[in-house]
């Protein structure tokens, strides 16, 4: 089969979690309409070639030496998910600054549109490791894809808390850097069963999900539950 038909499959299975949130959106006539959606969702995937850009400043190091311990945390808590989650704010901060020049915007757009960026990043993510190995892309459109829409709406959220809460700004990214490390880390690491990263990616999810709906008085009253 050619090429292009490969990724351009591999890219429409990948994109699934995004269809059923586009789905989602429409059924609950979420202000998210499609120019919306499609706007959050370029933004996702510029933040994944941020991403790439910024790692080639941070190569590999050798884990065959004494050091390798180390280097295994760096390379999966600093060189993957601290600069994917900085790459994301890099791109939703002038985002949201140009749309609020629009639009009034709650704690529930912010956190759609993040959620809809994370699954951006994901899609196009999973369509090139399916291009190494196709077998494994359904896997992660149903696995990293709730990571990443987990980690893209509390980073949208450290937007949001930025300007009258910084600390809880710094948290909500921190925890975000935080939460995809561990599930790097249980993909990669032959010790740790592959079940703990979906249960990982999944919690994270569902515990950010209530901030679809927030307001931003909600938001603020019960931002602990973060």
């Amino acid at each position: 089969m050619n090429p292009i038909w490969i990724l351009l499959l591999l890219i429409l299975s990948a994109a699934l979690p995004l269809i059923l949130v586009f789905c989602w959106f429409s059924f609950k006539k979420s202000p998210v309409t499609f120019p919306w959606f499609l706007t959050a969702l370029i933004a996702g995937i510029i933040s994944l070639f941020v991403a790439v850009l910024l790692q080639n400043f941070f190569p590999y190091f050798d884990r065959s030496g004494q050091g390798r311990a180390l280097t295994f945390f760096f390379d999966v808590f600093i060189r993957i998910a601290f600069l994917e989650e900085l790459s994301r704010l890099i791109v939703l901060v002038p985002l949201f600054h140009a749309i609020q020049r629009r639009r009034k915007m709650d704690v529930s757009f912010y956190a759609s549109l993040g959620l809809v960026a994370g699954l951006g990043f994901a899609m196009f993510e999973n369509a090139f490791y399916g291009l190494a190995d196709a077998n494994i892309t359904l896997l992660r459109a149903f696995t990293s894809a709730p990571l990443h829409g987990a980690c893209g709406i509390r980073v949208a959220l450290a937007v949001f808390f930025f300007t009258h809460s910084p600390a809880k700004a710094l948290f909500l990214f921190l925890f975000a850097v935080l939460v995809h490390g561990a599930y790097n880390m249980m993909i990669v690491s032959p010790a740790l069963p592959s079940a703990l990263a979906i249960l990982v990616a999944f919690t994270a999810l569902f515990s950010a999900l209530p901030f679809l709906r927030a307001t931003n008085r909600d938001t603020r009253e019960y931002g602990s539950r973060i």
